[in-house]
């Protein structure tokens, strides 16, 4: 029972306040306002003054429509929860059909928090839009929490992707209880109710070392080495990885069918650029298939192809390719042309100047490559040459230390194509007569010689090897190798004086010590007008800034009488008339021969 009380106490329809029989909720600003105890205005859950919610210690919003919770548990301990954008049951039904679509695809997920953040950010590529958009038919807020849940699942980091989205997690770590736990800069550690073991645990702790992007055929190919920081998850802590581009549903075989149309292509010209021409078949073949298989699209394929014969009659404005995603079309043109043009999964990392070495030791073992010191060294100061960088001192590997790639060969077949592929350019046949071989290879856009030593399953067990050895594309000068302290002011000195009054220097240590780095760095001190000589074993590492310079490299072949040895090249050098000659000698067999021209390079 109500009624209405007027000012002065008396009842009336126009009231002041209402009261009734029972008790009565005020809400007030200040406690001490109403000594009749009324309840405090809402406050935020993490607010000590949050009496509906005493356990919430932090509640802020992670990501867009992600809300994270910091809760005390018994035992002073905490925990982590987070609330995702809810899903009606028309937007799951709208989500199980792009599950559907993708989930026989292999996703190549971001490799750390900052790859999270800067995919979500991004959101999805033109190719995964498309695809979603023939999908999905819901409001503007419905596809935004579809997108998202979509986006965790089949890009990011499934249930892991909130954790790393949070930029208030500062540290990820395994607790007693093999469960992820966290530590942001107020509580710590949270747990998470996360299983240590769970898919993609280690890229939640990992940090980016450096990322950069290497082209081939015109196309970049993003590049990232980081660090997993997560203890026991890898013997290796750093890592290299390609990140190439992610293929739809049905890619994988229209690719093999482009490359069968293109390798049962007849010519009547030689062809003078082969990427070209692999590249413009395959963007042809690729761009009819696509057309052709998106049924919606064949009336707009029409009038594209009746514009584009108005337009090149000067008769109508050219069209706009919308018929297809155009990244997708990148992307399956990547493939082919990596596979007939460049080196297989070995293409990016050959090409990668940031890398001295590449090696692929057998079938469905991970490639591992060493990156330079100079990369190294960026990631650990903020800044290099590869550029990105954002690492420390702690993580920084140790310069010349092999790191693991997410590349391998899955098939010997496909990896005995590619050792004999390299071996060809060079001139050489593998074959069970001659397994090995040492080949070196001239890259268009590489300017360096890339030396390779490739075996065959011959004399390699659990398949072919392919070791490859890169120089920098400049020579490092005696400056330099001050500025790093690997040589002193005073040796540079006597070195100096040696080269120029013709004495004699020898380079002496195990491989990958830096003897051809030394050598290259003080051949300017001979002088300008003397004729110097190089000869090596077919690496052609030996860099003659001369105008006067010759350099002889050796030759081996199947053949036994068209192979040109050291002895050949030297009795050659002696006919030059050398002022200097550089003789460059790994092999051991034949040691007395070597020591016997020592002997007589230094009578002369």
């Amino acid at each position: 029972m109500r009624r209405r009380e007027r000012g002065d106490g008396s009842t009336g329809e126009t009231g002041v306040r209402t009261v009734s029989d029972g008790a009565t909720l005020r809400i007030v600003d200040e406690p001490d306002d109403d000594p009749g105890g009324a309840v405090p205005a809402p406050v935020p859950p993490g607010d000590p003054e949050a009496w509906y919610a005493p356990d919430v210690r932090a509640q802020y919003e992670a990501a867009p429509g992600v809300v994270a919770t910091v809760r005390e548990r018994d035992g002073g301990r905490f925990g982590y929860d987070v609330r995702e954008p809810p899903l009606s049951p028309a937007d799951e039904r709208a989500l199980d059909r792009v599950r559907d679509r993708f989930s026989a695809v292999r996703h190549r997920r971001p490799l750390t928090r900052v790859g999270v953040v800067e995919r979500a950010e991004r959101g999805f590529e033109p190719k995964y839009a498309t695809a979603i958009d023939r999908l999905v038919d819901a409001s503007a807020a419905a596809r935004r929490r579809i997108d998202y849940h979509a986006l965790r699942e089949f890009r990011l980091l499934g249930e892991l992707t909130p954790v790393a989205l949070d930029d208030r997690i500062e540290v990820a770590d395994v607790g007693d209880d093999r469960e992820l736990v966290v530590h942001t800069e107020t509580f710590a550690p949270l747990e998470t109710g996360i299983d240590a073991d769970a898919d993609y645990v280690e890229r939640v702790a990992a940090e980016r070392l450096a990322q950069y992007a290497v082209e081939f055929a015109g196309i970049p190919v993003e590049v990232v080495v980081y660090r997993e920081r997560l203890l026991g998850s890898d013997a290796f802590e750093t890592k290299y990885a390609v990140l190439e581009p992610d293929l739809l549903p049905g890619d994988e075989e229209l690719i093999e069918e482009c490359k069968s149309r293109i390798w049962e292509t007849t010519v009547s010209d030689v062809i003078e650029d082969r990427e070209s021409f692999v590249a413009a078949r395959a963007r042809r073949f690729l761009s009819r298939r696509l057309t052709a298989r998106n049924t919606r699209a064949w009336l707009d394929a029409a009038l594209h192809r009746a514009r584009a014969a108005l337009a090149d009659r000067g008769l109508a404005a050219p069209p706009v390719d919308s018929r297809f995603a155009r990244d997708r079309l990148d992307d399956l043109a990547y493939y082919v042309l990596r596979d007939f043009v460049g080196e297989g999964i070995l293409t990016v990392p050959i090409r990668d100047p940031h890398l001295e070495d590449v090696e692929a030791n057998r079938v469905g073992e991970r490639v591992k490559v060493v990156p330079r010191a100079s990369v190294l060294s960026g990631a650990a100061g903020g800044t290099g040459e590869a550029g990105g960088f954002d690492g420390d001192d702690e993580a920084t590997p140790e310069a010349g230390a092999r790191v693991p790639t997410n590349l391998a060969f899955e098939s010997e077949t496909t990896f005995v194509d590619v050792v004999t592929g390299i071996a060809a350019r060079d001139g050489t046949e593998l074959n069970a007569s001659t397994p090995s071989a040492k080949v070196n290879l001239e890259l268009d856009g590489v300017p360096q010689t890339i030396r390779c030593a490739v075996a065959l399953p011959v004399i390699s067990e659990g398949g072919p090897h392919v070791s490859i050895r890169k120089q920098r594309a400049d020579a490092l000068t005696p400056v330099d190798l001050i500025d790093r302290g690997t040589l002193s002011v005073e040796l540079v000195t006597l070195l100096w004086l040696l080269y120029e009054h013709r004495g004699v220097v020898l380079f002496a240590g195990p491989t990958g010590v830096g003897k051809t780095t030394l050598l290259n760095a003080h051949a300017p001190f001979i002088p300008f007008d003397a004729r110097p000589i190089s000869v090596d074993e077919g690496s052609r590492e030996v860099r003659l800034p001369h105008e006067t310079g010759v350099s002889l490299t050796t030759r081996d072949h199947e053949d036994a009488y068209k192979t040109v040895g050291m002895a050949e090249l030297m009795t050659e050098a002696n006919y030059l008339k050398p002022s200097t000659e550089y003789v460059q000698r790994k092999r051991t067999e034949n040691a007395g021969w070597d020591i016997e021209h020592l002997s007589a390079a230094l009578c002369r």
